[in-house]
C-alpha cells in the first residue's frame, strides 16, 4: 500500500506533466477539472480562470476553503529547456524532490495543489464542507486572486492557503508588493576600429538565487548587481564598448545568472579576472559556487551607444537592491529586488519588485528607483501592486492550526508574518469575514533550478491538515 508521501508525490508529478508557467495555466486547469469530474465532483471556473470545486462535509460545519495557485516561476537552467513546451521532470535525490537542474521544480505552489487533489481523492467523514480553490497568475502580482469572482469565496469562514515554504510555520499576515518596470530606448553606434581590440562574453553564474521574498534576507548575491560592479571596475582598467547585457528571469526571483558582451580596446582578461577575484572573496560565504566565465567572441560591427551603456551601468550601481529594513525580531520588513534585465521591442527593460510592510518605506524605495533611473534616461511605471495582509492574531483558525501542529509533531509552531505577497491579501477583500492562515511543507531555493521539496514533511503536513479539518468540522458557526 502506498504511503501518503508517495500518493502526494505522484499527484505532483502528474501536475508536472503539463507546462504551467504564469499566464499559461489553462491546459493544467482543464486537466485538474477533468480529474475532479472523474471523482463525481462539479468544478467550475470564474472568468479569470480560477478553478473552484466543492467537496461535501459535515452538515452545519463552517465552509472551509483550501487554496493554492497553479502557475509557477519556471527558472531555466538549461538552454534546451522551453518552459511553455517542456514538462517539469522531478527526481528524488537525498530525501528531496528536485529536478536535474534544467528548470525550477514548481513545488511553489504545486506541492499545495497536489495535497488538495489528495484531499479530493481521500474523502473523510470528519470534515467541514470543503472548497478547493486553484488560482492563476499568482507569480505575476497575485493576478488571479486580485481578479477573483467574489462568488468563489462567498460563504467561506476559514481559508487555508498552502503557499508556505516552511513546515512548522503558520503565517497570519504578509507584506504588500509593487512590481516596477523601467525602459529606455536602445541606441547603437558603429563599433570602433581597434587594432588591438578584443571582444569578450562575461557570464556570472552559479549563484544561489531564490525567491525575492523568502530568500532576500539570506544575503544572497544578485548576479545583475555583481555584473554591474564588475563592468564599472573593468571600465576603470580598460575602457570598453558594451555589446549586450542581460540577466535574471522574473520580478520576484533573485538573479543567479547574468551575461554581458564587451569590446575592449586591448586584451583585458587578466584585469577582469583580478576584479572578479575581489568580488568573489566578498560573496563566497553565501554563494560559494559563484563563478565568472570569460569567452572570446567575434568583434561585432555595432555596439550600444555610450549614453545607453553608461546609463545602464549607472543604474546598476545606484539601484537600491536587497534588504532595506528589518523588524526587531529579525524578519525582513522592507526590500527591493532587481530581478530581470532584457531587450524587447527596441528597449532596454528592467523589472524590479518591492516588498514592504511599511508604507513610508515603500514610498522611499519607489522614489529612489525612479530618481536613479530618470537620471539615466529610463522611464518607469508600476506594473501591479497588492496590499499587505494585516496580521490576524489569535483567531480560531490560527489557534486550532497551532494545536494540530503540536498534536502531529509534539513541537510548537512558529506563528509569524511573512515577507512575501500572499493571496489572502486580495482574498480577504472579497470576503472580510474570513479567517486565513498560510501553511506549507519545507521548500528550498524556490524560483531557481536548485528548488527542492523535503519529502519527509509531506506526511506530517497532510496529517496536520486532516486534524485541522476535523477540528473545524465541529467548530461553531459564528
Amino acid at each position: 500500500m502506498e504511503t501518503i508521501e508517495q500518493q502526494v508525490r505522484e499527484l505532483f508529478c502528474w501536475l508536472c506533466q503539463t507546462p504551467h508557467p504564469s499566464g499559461e495555466e489553462a491546459a493544467l486547469r482543464e486537466r485538474i477539472a477533468d480529474r475532479l469530474r472523474g471523482l463525481g465532483l462539479h468544478p467550475w471556473a470564474d472568468t479569470r480562470g480560477n478553478l473552484v470545486c466543492d467537496l461535501p462535509g459535515r452538515e452545519g460545519a463552517p465552509l472551509t476553503a483550501v487554496q493554492a495557485h497553479i502557475d509557477m516561476v519556471c527558472a531555466v537552467g538549461s538552454p534546451d529547456y522551453v518552459p511553455s513546451r517542456d514538462p517539469i521532470r522531478p527526481i528524488v535525490r537525498d530525501g528531496f524532490l528536485c529536478t536535474a537542474g534544467e528548470s525550477s521544480l514548481g513545488a511553489d505552489c504545486g506541492a499545495g495543489a497536489a495535497v488538495m487533489l489528495w484531499l479530493a481523492e481521500h474523502p473523510a467523514p470528519q470534515r467541514p464542507p470543503l472548497r478547493l480553490l486553484f488560482t492563476v497568475d499568482e507569480e505575476v502580482g497575485l493576478g488571479g486572486a486580485r481578479d477573483l469572482d467574489p462568488a468563489c469565496v462567498d460563504g467561506v469562514r476559514y481559508l487555508i492557503n498552502t503557499d508556505g515554504f516552511h513546515w512548522g510555520r503558520i503565517v497570519i499576515g504578509s507584506a504588500g508588493g509593487v512590481r516596477e518596470h523601467f525602459t529606455r530606448a536602445l541606441t547603437h553606434s558603429n563599433a570602433p576600429e581597434l587594432p588591438n581590440g578584443r571582444a569578450y562574453r562575461l557570464k556570472i553564474s552559479g549563484l544561489r538565487g531564490g525567491h525575492s521574498g523568502f530568500d532576500i534576507g539570506k544575503t544572497r548575491a544578485n548576479a545583475l548587481i555583481l555584473l554591474g560592479e564588475l563592468l564599472r571596475e573593468t571600465r576603470m582598467e580598460s575602457p570598453f564598448a558594451l555589446i549586450d547585457l542581460s540577466g535574471g528571469t522574473a520580478f520576484n526571483a533573485i538573479p543567479y545568472e547574468a551575461t554581458a558582451d564587451i569590446l575592449t580596446i586591448a586584451p583585458a582578461q587578466d584585469a577582469i579576472e583580478q576584479i572578479w577575484d575581489k568580488i568573489y572573496a566578498r560573496i563566497q560565504k553565501n554563494d560559494p559556487d559563484a563563478r565568472l566565465e570569460i569567452q572570446d567572441i567575434d568583434i561585432p560591427s555595432r555596439v550600444w551607444s555610450g549614453d545607453t551603456a553608461s546609463g545602464l551601468l549607472t543604474v546598476l550601481g545606484g539601484f537600491a537592491d536587497g534588504v532595506y529594513a528589518r523588524h526587531p525580531s529579525g524578519v525582513v520588513s522592507d526590500s527591493s529586488n532587481l530581478g530581470h534585465i532584457y531587450y524587447k521591442d527596441g528597449m532596454v527593460c528592467l523589472d524590479a519588485m518591492l516588498r514592504c510592510m511599511d508604507a513610508q518605506a515603500e514610498q522611499a524605495l519607489q522614489l529612489s528607483h525612479r530618481t536613479v533611473c530618470a537620471m539615466c534616461g529610463f522611464a518607469g511605471q508600476i506594473v501591479s501592486r497588492y496590499p499587505a495582509w494585516p496580521a490576524q492574531d489569535n483567531g480560531t483558525l490560527q489557534t486550532l492550526a497551532a494545536q494540530c501542529y503540536l498534536d502531529a509533531t509534539g513541537q510548537e509552531a512558529e506563528v509569524t508574518v511573512q515577507h512575501v505577497g500572499l493571496e489572502p491579501s486580495h482574498l480577504l477583500a472579497k470576503n472580510e469575514q474570513m479567517e486565513c492562515i498560510c501553511v506549507g511543507m519545507e521548500l528550498l531555493d524556490c524560483h531557481s533550478p536548485q528548488e527542492r521539496w523535503k519529502l519527509d514533511t509531506i506526511e506530517p503536513f497532510v496529517e496536520m491538515i486532516q486534524r485541522l479539518l476535523s477540528r473545524l468540522s465541529t467548530a461553531p458557526q459564528p
